[in-house]
């Protein structure tokens, strides 16, 4: 490979041997990224989409909030329920003295008693459960939120990780073909033996850069397995699945959707809790009455009458009065809590939105200017140094900045697309694309 090819070469992709899709994957639809390879071991490519499908099927974090909103589901059921009747069996005039005297003139009552509760109770206990329930619903959605970012960040983390493994393998060939070169010309009298012991430096710190990049890549996709579920397979990725490198929109834009995400609904339906909390503190500050019916036997003259009775708890001693007033200073601090985590979603927001704007600038300006600076700067040293123009340094000089150029631009890309992530799971963008994959756990 000449200086030239392997300086200019682009970015490639990651390398892996493809996995077997098991059969959720093939239920849910995924795609089995094996299907179109026609070369028999041929590696396959593992897309972004495909990867955030995979682990919304498999994710246990997210398995384990959908079962917590069918819990909510069904603590709303049984919030709405009545009371249950009871029912009684006494008996007066047994086993005493004289004519009472065993069961003759025992006076049997059959009887069945109902709580009967006042308004407001009922209804604010529903209205309780509701907000829990809300609350739960909305707790699952941000878990589904932040997998997408989670495996979009590993996914981008892997792909970045490949990339500087392809950037040293190429700045080690290179570095072993100077070091021909300069071996050759050191054999040749043409320069001092002393450039031939920098350049095997600088062979040798590539070999020991290359081989940590290949554990660090290792690492990554270990990462990027356990997201997805873990005991995948061996698999690659394909960079070309991440999004496009494409200027932020106006801040206003994300800030519109900001109060329209989970996390900030969640606040609301924290409030409306704690409002319901309240009146329901109230309503039970009024005991609920009982209600009796029955029928008497008289197994004296074997007759039979009715019982009727009404029953009314004294509000003496027991009036609510503390725990209405815990309940309005709950709701005082919910509503202060909520004011408080709005104001620091937004300041998050803010400087999530500044931190992915300099990310999209940086890698914008390396990728359309120092890059292909040093790309020039490089050819030029080195044709001159094969012509004897220029001495080894400045090859060895332009050499580094060519590759800290592209090593600066692959992290600038990864920052990119992880300030990209976050800023999409702060404002719910592209949420709804996935919501429909992960129905099954409704």
């Amino acid at each position: 490979m000449s200086i030239k090819s392997i300086a200019l070469a682009g970015i490639l992709a990651v390398s892996f041997m493809p996995p077997t899709l098991p059969a959720f994957a093939q239920d849910k639809g995924i795609v089995d990224p094996s299907a179109s390879v026609k070369v028999e071991n041929e590696p396959a490519y593992l897309e972004l989409d495909q990867a955030i499908a995979w682990a919304l099927d498999k994710s246990p974090v997210l398995a384990a909030s959908s079962a917590r909103a069918d819990a909510s589901n069904a603590s709303r059921s049984q919030a709405g329920a009545l009371p249950n009747p009871e029912i009684s069996i006494e008996a007066d005039n047994i086993y005493g003295d004289g004519p009472y005297e065993g069961m003759d003139s025992a006076e049997i009552t059959y009887g069945v008693s109902q709580l009967i509760e006042l308004p407001g109770k009922r209804g604010n206990r529903v209205r309780l459960a509701d907000a829990e329930r809300t609350k739960t619903h909305y707790a699952r959605d941000s878990a589904r939120l932040d997998l997408i970012r989670d495996v979009t960040i590993a996914f981008s983390e892997v792909t970045a990780a490949q990339q500087e493994v392809v950037i040293l393998e190429e700045e080690r060939n290179l570095a072993f073909e100077v070091y021909e070169s300069v071996s050759a010309k050191v054999q040749a009298g043409k320069v001092p033996p002393i450039q031939k012991n920098k350049a095997q430096i600088e062979l040798s710190s590539s070999d020991i850069a290359l081989e940590r990049a290949r554990r660090n890549l290792n690492a990554r996709a270990k990462v990027l397995e356990a997201l997805m579920g873990g005991e995948i397979g061996r698999f690659k990725v394909s960079m070309d699945s991440l999004p496009e490198l494409m200027e932020p929109q106006a801040y206003e834009v994300y800030h519109s959707r900001l109060q329209q995400t989970p996390d900030f609904k969640s606040l609301d339906a924290d409030v409306l809790q704690a409002k319901a909390g309240l009146s329901l503190e109230k309503a039970n500050s009024f005991p609920d009455p009982t209600l009796n019916f029955g029928i008497k036997n008289f197994e004296e003259d074997d007759t039979e009458a009715f019982v009727a009775g009404l029953s009314f708890p004294l509000p003496v001693f027991n009036m609510n009065r503390t725990g209405i007033k815990r309940a309005g200073h709950e709701l005082n601090a919910t509503i202060l809590d909520q004011r408080g985590s709005q104001l620091a979603l937004e300041a998050t927001l803010v400087s999530v939105y500044n931190d992915f704007s300099s990310a999209f600038n940086e890698a914008r300006a390396l990728k359309t200017s120092v890059l292909s600076g040093a790309e020039e700067s490089f050819r030029f040293a080195h044709e001159g140094y094969e012509a004897g123009k220029f001495d080894y340094l400045e090859v060895l000089d332009a050499q580094r900045t060519l590759f800290d150029a592209r090593k600066q631009l692959n992290q600038s890309i990864l920052d990119y697309h992880n300030k990209r992530a976050v800023i999409e799971r702060m404002t719910a963008i592209h949420a709804e694309q996935h919501h429909n994959k992960d129905e099954g756990h409704e």
